[in-house]
């Protein structure tokens, strides 16, 4: 992987790394609580935060080629994730009556290369409570327009993850609250972030960060009104993006 967005901060003793030929039972621990789930998939890495049952940070590299294939999504359903321990991960169930989808984060859509690859993105570890106003409509047009820049450069690295951010009262107190579904309590993010570092043929890089609330948003909203800095993404997600 390319460590453009490599999140170092999340890679020390106090968390678990895992490979899709590992289960957590086989990697080593030390007197150190584990605080987060590292896994390594085909099309993605996820680190995945245990307690509030949603991944904290996704990363992707696209290219104009990774995102060739035609491998059809709806040959695949969504499924829980036993590299994670039956204790500390989210359900099928907890999403059943909720009233949110099942919103990707490294999507579905980027990932029609291989069989493999598609599986990946349809487990819980990748996925979070979303409006579905918002799902299906400003978040997937978003995806849409990540994909996109791979026909104007050589390199699109992405980093999605969620939010919970807070909300100021009446008078004047601010409050992080938040819903939570289902019987493992799986948090509902009140936002979403995506940081998108683009690399032209020569080298040259830009990056854009963008901060969106899990809500419906008017299809016509320009996506400026949602971009911010890398460093507000860091303070509202508690990471640190490796320059």
């Amino acid at each position: 992987m390319n460590q453009i967005y490599w999140l170092t901060a999340l890679f020390l003793s106090l968390s678990l790394e895992i490979s899709s030929q590992q289960t957590p039972q086989e990697s080593p621990l030390s007197g150190h609580p584990i605080s987060s789930f590292h896994i390594n998939r085909q099309g993605y890495s996820v680190a995945y935060d245990a307690r509030n049952k949603n991944p904290s940070w996704v990363y992707e590299h696209l290219t104009s080629d990774s995102l060739k294939g035609d491998v059809d999504r709806s040959n695949f359903s969504f499924k829980e994730d036993e590299f994670i321990p039956e204790h500390l991960r989210s359900a099928l169930a907890d999403y059943r009556g909720s009233g949110y989808d099942r919103g990707h984060m490294a999507p579905a859509g980027d990932n029609h290369c291989s069989v493999e690859a598609m599986g990946d993105t349809f487990f819980l570890t990748n996925i979070c409570p979303q409006s579905p106003a918002f799902n299906r409509g400003y978040w997937n047009k978003l995806e849409k327009h990540v994909r996109d820049l791979t026909k104007e450069y050589q390199n699109v690295y992405v980093v999605s993850g969620s939010l919970y951010l807070p909300t100021i009262e009446e008078n004047g107190r601010r409050f992080v609250k938040y819903e939570v579904i289902g019987e493992n309590d799986v948090s509902v993010p009140s936002h979403f972030f995506k940081i998108i570092t683009c690399e032209d043929w020569q080298g040259g890089k830009e990056t854009r960060a963008y901060i969106l609330p899990n809500e419906a948003i008017a299809d016509k909203t320009p996506l400026e009104r949602f971009e911010t800095t890398v460093q507000k993404v860091e303070k509202a997600a508690g990471l640190i993006f490796a320059k």
